[in-house]
């Protein structure tokens, strides 16, 4: 059983701390002299059950291998289970980050049609663990000489990647959507004509 890399989980309570515990705090200082202090304690319940959905999502992620194939759980979906024989080729790809020189491998399980199986990022999953699923059904193996960059590999390979990766403007406009509905509630939360609250 392969899981995630374990400093994951480090990394965003860190990140979460880092990003929730300032702005919710200066929100509770403003808000008790108005009264509203209870709404940010609505909106600290709220984003810490984000934050502990993300952490489950995470833990519960993870490849079970055996002889006649691999069953993995990803962060947002139930069981995909991948048969042995359908396995037809592994494609491993470093990939450059952004304008860096550093990279990340990423890991695509594919069948005889090229349709992707499972994959696997550097970000989560290790080498080690990488190395272990390309190796655990006899399949070919291709690694391209040289690093790609991630518009290379849009190019080469879009089937291989999501959506927001083979639409990176999409993707941020749907991040940026999403992170402003969030600053919305917030708002509405904080602000004394929605609602009151004794």
């Amino acid at each position: 059983m392969l899981r995630p890399r374990a400093q994951i989980l480090a990394q965003a309570r860190l990140v979460a701390a880092a990003l929730t515990v300032p702005i919710l705090a200066a929100m509770l200082w403003f808000s008790i002299p108005r009264g509203t202090w209870l709404r940010v304690l609505v909106a600290l319940a709220f984003v810490t059950a984000i934050y502990c959905l993300g952490w489950y999502l995470v833990r519960s992620a993870r490849i079970c291998i055996s002889h006649d194939g691999m069953v993995e759980r990803g962060f947002f979906r139930r069981d995909n289970r991948i048969p042995a024989k359908r396995i037809a080729a592994v494609l491993v790809v470093d990939v450059y980050r952004g304008s860096t020189a550093e990279t990340d491998r990423q890991l695509f399980v594919v069948d005889a049609a090229g349709e992707l199986l499972m994959r696997m990022r550097g970000q989560f999953w290790s080498a080690e663990d990488m190395d272990t699923v390309a190796a655990a059904f006899g399949v070919p193996v291709r690694r391209p000489e040289d690093p790609l960059t991630w518009r290379g590999l849009r190019t080469q390979s879009p089937e291989l990647l999501y959506w927001f990766e083979r639409f990176p403007l999409a993707g941020g406009l749907s991040i940026a959507g999403v992170l402003a509905l969030l600053a919305l509630v917030l708002i509405l939360l904080m602000s004394p004509d929605v609602f009151v609250l004794r």
